[in-house]
């Protein structure tokens, strides 16, 4: 038993939406969105086509 391995969970509870939902402007807003922008990044990289659509985002906010 001594050599329990901890592995850090990237599911959140309904107990920690619920604390988002009342540090981040309550439960007012139909949903809150929590994302990974590192991982959405490398996605986005990965795929030509949404590359080539997130460029021409980029552009036209530019």
């Amino acid at each position: 038993m001594n050599n329990l391995i901890v592995k850090n969970s990237q599911t959140l509870t309904s107990n920690d939406i619920e604390n988002l939902a009342k540090r981040f402007g309550g439960k007012s807003n139909d949903y809150i969105e929590i994302v990974n922008t590192q991982k959405n990044k490398q996605t986005i990289n990965k795929y030509a086509l949404l590359k080539e659509i997130d460029n021409a985002l980029k552009s036209l906010s530019n």
